[in-house]
């Protein structure tokens, strides 16, 4: 009789565990897409015509935002008037975490207990206008900052750059938000979806008297996801979905100080970029808490490109519109590298570009492409808004989107 001593290697443990731990998230994740799936009723991919103009209900407020007011005081007239929205929205994402059970629970409290903290590794002025909002709604700091992270996070969106005959770019985006975060079942609709739109504002930013770009904005959220500087260059920013994303990056910024906001980054390039070239030279050289999608467009023909950004600087990807595999006359980003194929069971470019296509170029204006970006699934139970701008003119119009049944989940 003899006896055998297997020594594991401490490394083969850990391994064994995170793959047995990845194995229930990945088995937990793919019960949750088969049910939702399963309560989505069948449709059919179809390119509407005829959506434009939508119903003026379904316009947003404006509000004006002076930047030469002190920061603390910048959001009072938006955050008094939307207290309650920002209320509900945090309400429904802090439900939406407790299901996690009492760790998430706790990483909650501690967020309002360390808020105060965490403040410190936030920028001016951003940091004041935190504060400034924090007080006039009552909301927790923590919370405040809370709901500006998960911004950088959770967003599903499709971002378009077309040129027409004539020459002139508009930047369109659909921006979708609360993908998995508490479908509702009765309704079909996810809840957090629900709770966004009557937050969302188109404000004007105002400097020395003057106009310097418009944005479109949830309220209470500082940076921004889709902006236009009148004259020079027009922006969005969309999710870009990595193992290396907003959770380690944040976690890196809170223990090193290494990284960018990337509603920060966008906001500086609206306040500080002269032109097309310089937002683009902001854009690409500065290392993010989070990857992400950058769709740059200018005010000259064929100036419109996709930046792809992992949180290093190293590797960023910048493909234009000119570029054949793009489109030639317009480029089009939803939340996967151009160069990859898209998640099967998310894939709102290939519909979009077959009616991007069904358009022609001699279709691009507002009306055209909102029907693009109306066109389901690029429209689907996640979309919050869609906002088209034209560089040129300085407009930007921004409508709610609903996506009546049958509709896709995301």
């Amino acid at each position: 009789m003899f006896t055998v001593i297997v020594k594991i290697h401490p490394d083969f443990s850990c391994h064994f565990t995170r793959l047995i731990m990845y194995s229930g998230i990945l088995l937990v994740f793919t019960c949750y897409v088969v049910a939702v799936t399963a309560q989505a009723p069948p449709f059919k991919e179809t390119c509407v015509h005829g959506s434009y103009p939508p119903s003026k209900s379904r316009d947003v407020p404006e509000y004006t935002i002076n930047l030469d007011d002190p920061p603390s005081q910048r959001w009072n007239k938006v955050a008094s008037d939307k207290r309650n929205e920002m209320r509900n929205i945090l309400e429904a994402f802090k439900s939406f975490i407790s299901e996690f059970g009492e760790f998430a629970s706790a990483v909650i409290y501690y967020i309002d207990l360390l808020g105060p903290g965490i403040i410190d590794i936030i920028p001016q002025p951003y940091q004041d206008e935190l504060k400034g909002i924090s007080n006039v709604t009552g909301i927790e700091l923590g919370e405040v900052i809370l709901y500006n992270i998960f911004y950088e996070i959770f967003t599903v969106c499709t971002s378009v750059i077309a040129e027409n005959t004539a020459g002139e770019l508009y930047h369109a985006r659909n921006l979708d938000f609360g993908l998995f975060m508490g479908w509702d079942v009765k309704n079909r609709t996810w809840s957090i979806t629900e709770k966004l739109r009557p937050a969302i504002v188109n404000i004007k930013w105002m400097k020395n008297g003057k106009l310097l770009y418009k944005s479109v904005n949830y309220v209470g959220y500082v940076g921004i996801l889709t902006g236009i500087s009148p004259g020079r260059f027009t922006l969005s920013m969309n999710e870009r979905f990595n193992i290396d994303g907003g959770y380690l990056g944040l976690i890196e910024l809170l223990f090193t100080g290494k990284g960018t906001w990337m509603s920060f980054l966008t906001r500086d390039t609206m306040e500080q970029a002269e032109s097309f070239n310089e937002a683009l030279n902001m854009l690409t050289s500065k290392q993010l808490i989070a990857p992400a999608y950058f769709i740059l467009g200018g005010n000259k023909t064929k100036q419109g490109c996709v930046i792809t950004r992992s949180r290093e600087v190293n590797g960023t990807d910048i493909w234009y519109m000119s570029d054949k595999s793009a489109g030639g006359w317009y480029v089009l980003e939803t939340n996967y590298d151009h160069w990859k194929a898209p998640l099967f069971l998310d894939d709102r470019r290939t519909p979009a570009n077959i009616c991007m296509k069904n358009m022609k170029q001699k279709g691009v204006g507002i009306p055209g492409i909102f029907d693009v970006l109306s066109s389901k699934p690029v429209l689907n139970k996640l979309t919050t808004y869609t906002a088209i701008m034209q560089v040129n003119s300085g407009h930007l119009e921004t409508w709610l989107q609903y996506c009546e049944d049958p509709c896709a989940p995301w």
